[in-house]
């Protein structure tokens, strides 16, 4: 993200209004497990609220379009439609891009891939150009548009008692680390709502960056376990912990628990909030699969670990 942009960023994710989580049906199931020895966690649903409960299930609109042009300089020069069509029309090219792209990249080696949605809008936005319908103010407007854009679409703020959590345990000396179905934004998030500042870095301190996994940086998302398995070697190589020893937090079944599961971890379904709680009870690879533990707050992580 370009230096020009951060201080609009940074003010922008200041002005986020507050949200709240929906409590949920479950009740937590918490015991202290003195075994575990790091934690890994899911961003969306579990550290941040976020309004569409996950990063991919977004409610778009050309509203939210109109206003990431107008925060990124980014004009309609198509004066031979009605502004409100063209808006329409490129959100469908849109769409349309991620559904060509899955169609094309999934295989049996790739089940799930993953796109990288600065380069799908930055193609989209450049075509548009070329087209006489939009004008770019350059390439750095088009990071911008590309967050003012993800972030009016799925409202996102801290979970309660995230920062508290995670400076606890990274202060108790736990090594800690993120799995998650991610974009370029995620970790600048992260780190506002963390330090109250913005880097540009991948690096979301106090986690481990060598245990840190985003999906769009392998283009491979959520339950693929080859997200979970790179950590899960780097764990045992650089601190001697092994995968019985690491509790992964994160609030989808099918995406977290599951593949968390496979990879030998520990794990603890979040269910403090209705939004981005899933269950996934259609998954018939979930039959057999229990969660370790069920937490409604993330505060209940640190009865489980002292």
């Amino acid at each position: 993200m370009e230096k020009n942009y951060l201080q609009y960023i940074k003010q922008f994710l200041a002005d986020v209004p507050e949200m709240k989580p929906l409590p949920t049906l479950l009740k937590p199931f918490v015991k202290k497990d003195t075994l575990i020895r790091a934690v890994f966690f899911d961003v969306y649903g579990t550290l941040l609220i976020s309004a569409s409960g996950d990063i991919d299930e977004s409610v778009i609109s050309t509203e939210n379009l109109k206003s990431a042009f107008d925060a990124a300089g980014i004009r309609l020069v198509d004066y031979n439609h009605d502004p409100r069509q063209v808006l329409s029309e490129i959100l469908e090219e849109f769409k349309q891009a991620i559904r060509n792209f899955h169609n094309i990249r999934k295989t049996e080696d790739l089940p799930y891939p993953e796109v990288d949605i600065l380069k799908v809008w930055g193609e989209i936005l450049a075509g548009n150009q070329q087209r006489n319908r939009v004008y770019l103010n350059g390439p750095p407007c088009i990071s911008c548009f590309v967050f003012v854009f993800e972030v009016l679409s799925n409202r996102i703020y801290p979970m309660p008692g995230m920062k508290e959590v995670i400076n606890h345990l990274a202060g108790n000396g736990y090594p800690l680390g993120i799995i998650s179905n991610a974009q370029f934004y995620t970790p600048v998030i992260l780190n506002f709502f963390m330090h109250d500042n913005i880097e540009e870095s991948d690096v979301v301190v106090p986690f481990d960056p060598d245990l840190t996994v985003f999906s769009y940086k392998h283009m491979r998302s959520k339950p693929d376990s080859m997200l979970f398995d790179l950590p899960k070697k780097i764990c045992i190589q650089k601190f001697g912990i092994y995968p019985d020893e690491v509790l992964f937090v994160g609030n989808d079944m099918f995406r977290d628990v599951y593949p968390a599961r496979l990879a030998g971890f520990k794990t603890a379904l979040f269910a403090g909030d209705a939004k981005s709680l899933r269950l996934r009870q259609d998954k018939p690879e979930l039959k057999k699969i229990v969660p370790d533990y069920i937490i409604t707050d993330l505060r209940q992580l640190l009865n489980i670990m002292e």
